[in-house]
């Protein structure tokens, strides 16, 4: 074998201040992990046990290796790499191809390295050994050899053995640098490449070799390594030897005089074994260099970061790497702070914050977005947060005794402006006439609901359901909103949330929107109106009326209603009649129409009837005088219907009652029977009320009162003296 001779280039040291964690990229890569974070009682001179773990390395100047059984975890894919080495044919060597890093292998510095298709790689290269029938197959010797061609021309055996990539389409013999400086790595894998021979072919070889730079470990992983004893003998080896042939490093049970041998999942590390190469040290936060032990224990006072650091000289090309973690030493107090979650309110009460954690004693200090709010002072637990002072509040404790122990925590406080539904919003009808699409603009109504806040502090949003408006789901997003087509016909309720800009404030309402016709009515008749003073006329207010019962539902605020003597004036929108309008006995018919103020020419015309009845008239008859007879008490019978032509005129159309009381008389209830006669209950002088109503219309009528009087008969003088002629 050829022999290369160590070129070492001028040392170049290259400084890395990298925090690196334990998930490198293999178990060969380098890297240090300080461990977790801890706490240690605060005040009471508490120590933390530190423990880092790193990769050790060591010096690959000389020819010393060791070999360790390491768990299956293949850290990179057997298939699937870069660079594709093998062209399918059978004991072929690929070209020289170049490593991107320095590798250092039996003290050698290795640049370049090449592929033999029956597993095995190589770093005393032959540029001119490439192609079919070059890498040799057939070997009987263990290794070291330098004799048995097959293991002479090669370096690392992943394992060698007689494979054969030629007689599969599907088999990956490739290569690829994947990593970063100083932790590349360049992995070989063989993938599912037959065994060599007929007989052999189905069986399938999978098995990859990782070279690690800076810690210059070789790791192999061999998921299937089948064997095939009708060739060769099944002969195979595994490990690593120089150039010179002379030594080698074979795990247990797998050189060439142990075949036929066969396996599955196996994994193994052969490391350099020399002086280490790395330099361990733990540092404080002001850099000085506190321990080289990686386990250490620490006693801070307060709270204090400690760095693990570890430097990494590569003996083979003299780079240097330093590499760091820290972890956080933090003194904890026997009791803990918490102001509660962060609040966002509308509501502009204050706001107390409690900070006490039950320790009496304590000393507080608070702060508003960093700046303090007054000194710190002995139980002063308590802080009262005003609107609208919104921000970032903060509470200090410590114990006295020892102010190096602080506790905090923290709340933030956001007031936000409670937004109102300024005005109700207006109900929206378009008239469906055949032509018109049922398309409404909701944002008409942003300005009612607005009012007078301020347009930049908050946003209006319509939703379709209240729920939707409650939960902000959902929302009729724009343009839609501007040209919404109505889902429910012929009305729909539409939901409108205005909210502040953070959201968290709102209010809610509902409107309308309504695509149909225009109703009016159903009307009903106003019947047996009465004409109390009897002049033939009644006033009435339609619009206080009727206007509800002629819109039906429909919103005043998109309607128009108008009263008319006749259905042409209605129709034509003429001659509305001026409320208040006197109705004529014995009535009228009048016509309403609902007119769109959006569309005049969309509406309806309806009517109903006024019926009139007149009250008959009832004059106030002249007082009722009867003469007292025997036995003289002031009671006498009166004829009361000797009065009825005094009272109605012979009105034919009056009917004339009688009552002992006003309330009677205004019922119609108790009239004094019979025929009307009736003697006073008040001795001397009394009064009746006399009901004359409508023969038609009971509940139309007047009332008026009757006195009654018993005179006293004149006395005559006893004795009377006869009288003679």
């Amino acid at each position: 074998m050829k022999t290369i001779v160590p070129n070492y280039p001028v040392v170049i040291i290259l400084l890395l201040s990298i925090v690196f964690s334990a998930q490198a990229q293999g178990p060969g890569a380098l890297f240090v992990d300080a461990g977790s974070d801890q706490s240690i009682p605060c005040g009471t001179g508490g120590c933390a046990n530190l423990s880092a773990d790193f990769l050790e390395t060591f010096d690959t100047s000389g020819s010393n290796y060791v070999i360790n059984a390491i768990p299956y975890a293949p850290p990179f894919p057997f298939n699937g790499l870069a660079n594709p080495l093998n062209p399918n044919i059978d004991d072929a060597w690929s070209p020289v191809d170049v490593l991107p890093f320095d590798f250092c292998f039996f003290g050698n510095q290795e640049t370049q390295f090449q592929v033999g298709s029956n597993g095995v790689i190589r770093f005393d290269v032959d540029p001119t050994d490439v192609g079919a029938a070059s890498n040799d197959w057939s070997f009987t010797d263990d290794l070291p050899n330098n004799t048995d061609d097959a293991l002479g021309e090669a370096n690392v055996f992943t394992p060698g053995h007689d494979i054969d990539p030629s007689v599969s389409g599907s088999e990956e013999i490739g290569y690829e640098v994947l990593g970063t400086f100083p932790n590349r790595v360049l992995v070989v894998s063989y993938f599912e490449v037959p065994m060599f021979s007929a007989a052999c072919n189905s069986l399938l070889a999978t098995h990859m070799v990782v070279f690690y730079e800076f810690s210059n470990v070789i790791e192999f992983y061999i998921k299937d390594k089948p064997s095939c004893p009708g060739w060769n003998g099944g002969n195979a080896t595994l490990g690593i030897q120089n150039n010179d042939g002379t030594t080698a490093y074979v795990p247990p049970g797998r050189n060439t005089s142990d075949s036929p041998w066969t396996t599955n999942n196996e994994a193994w590390s052969i490391s350099p074994v020399g002086p280490p190469t790395y330099v361990f040290e733990w540092l404080d936060s002001t850099g000085t260099v506190i321990g080289t032990n990686p386990n250490i224990t620490v006693c801070p006072v307060g709270s204090e970061v400690y760095t693990a650091r570890v430097t990494y000289t590569n003996v083979c090309n003299g780079d240097v790497v330093v590499l760091t973690d820290d972890v956080t030493v933090t003194a904890v107090a026997p009791f803990t702070v918490d102001l509660g979650p962060d609040i966002d309110t509308c509501n502009t009460d204050p706001i107390l914050l409690d900070a006490n954690p039950g320790v009496a004693g304590l000393s507080y200090e608070w702060f508003l977005n960093g700046g303090s709010q007054g000194p710190s002072t002995i139980n002063d637990d308590t802080f009262n947060v005003v609107a609208p002072n919104s921000g970032t509040y903060r509470v200090e404790v410590f114990d006295p005794a020892d102010p190096t122990c602080v506790v905090s925590d923290e709340i933030i406080i956001n007031y936000y402006p409670q937004p109102i539904i300024a005005n109700q919003p207006e109900d929206f009808f378009i008239c469906d006439d055949g032509t018109n699409v049922g398309e409404f603009d909701l944002t008409q109504n942003d300005d009612d609901i607005l009012g007078a806040q301020d347009p930049t502090m908050f946003v209006i949003k319509y939703y379709e359901s209240f729920v939707d408006s409650q939960m902000d789901m959902n929302q009729i997003l724009p343009p839609l909103d501007a040209a919404y087509p109505i889902m429910t016909l012929p009305t729909q309720t539409i939901y409108v949330r205005i909210e502040d800009n953070s959201g968290s404030c709102y209010a809610l309402e509902d409107f309308t929107i309504t695509f149909g016709p225009v109703a009016a009515g159903p009307m009903t008749n106003i019947d047996d109106v009465c004409d109390q003073d009897g002049d033939g006329m009644v006033s009435f207010n339609f619009n206080i009326l009727k206007d509800a019962e002629a819109l039906n539902g429909q919103s005043p605020g998109q309607f128009v209603v108008t009263y008319h003597n006749s259905f042409a004036d209605a129709d034509g929108d003429v001659g509305a009649l001026t409320m208040p309008y006197d109705v004529t006995a014995p009535g009228e018919t009048i016509w309403v129409r609902v007119e769109s103020l959006a569309q005049g020419t969309c509406y309806e015309t309806s009517s109903f009837d006024v019926s009139l009845w007149v009250a008959p008239t009832a004059t106030p008859p002249t007082k009722y005088t009867i003469c007292d007879d025997l036995p003289y008490d002031g009671f006498a019978v009166f004829d009361l219907t000797s009065k009825n032509f005094e009272i109605d005129g012979g009105n034919p159309e009056a009917v004339v009652t009688y009552h002992e009381t006003f309330l009677q008389a205004q019922a119609g209830a108790f009239p004094i029977m019979p025929d009307n006669a009736y003697t006073n209950q008040v001795a001397g002088l009394d009064m009746v009320f006399v009901r004359v109503e409508n023969v038609n219309s009971p509940t139309c009528y007047n009332v008026v009162s009757l006195e009654l009087q018993v005179n006293e008969s004149p006395s005559i003088t006893d004795p009377i003296t006869d009288y003679f002629l």
